[in-house]
């Protein structure tokens, strides 16, 4: 499972590595987002995704019992200031303390995703 999938280069690359074998699931939860990851996914000939748009909080509602999962969450953007002093201008620490709650949210759900069972004990890999 790819949580947070838009716009697709961490899917398509999965899907490789994969050999478009088995069954991966791309997930965003930004329905405007899904153009241009369905369009990665068909211009690189992925054959083995499923598309979803769930809230990545509620993904374990709607699927679960996965062998890996992978979560590049949102971010607040802050790491790039250096280049874009703007940030300092739009974003402020309540914008922070939101994404920091979000990426916790996230985190657990990704972790709820993983089947402990499974033959390799369940990845998961995070990243923001």
């Amino acid at each position: 499972v790819d949580m947070c999938a838009s716009p697709g280069g961490k899917t398509t690359y999965i899907a490789a590595l994969m050999k478009n074998s088995g069954v991966l699931i791309a997930n965003d939860v930004s329905k405007s987002r899904l153009k241009s990851l369905i369009g990665n996914i068909h211009r690189l000939g992925v054959r083995n995704t499923v598309v979803t748009n769930y809230d990545g909080r509620d993904l374990g509602s709607h699927i679960h019992g996965f062998d890996r999962v992978l979560l590049d969450a949102p971010c607040s953007g802050m790491g790039v200031i250096s280049r874009d002093a703007s940030i300092k201008m739009n974003k402020g620490p309540e914008d922070v303390r939101k994404c920091s709650h979000l990426q916790k949210e996230l985190i657990l759900s990704a972790i709820d995703l993983i089947d402990p069972n499974s033959k390799s004990g369940g990845i998961l890999v995070y990243s923001t």
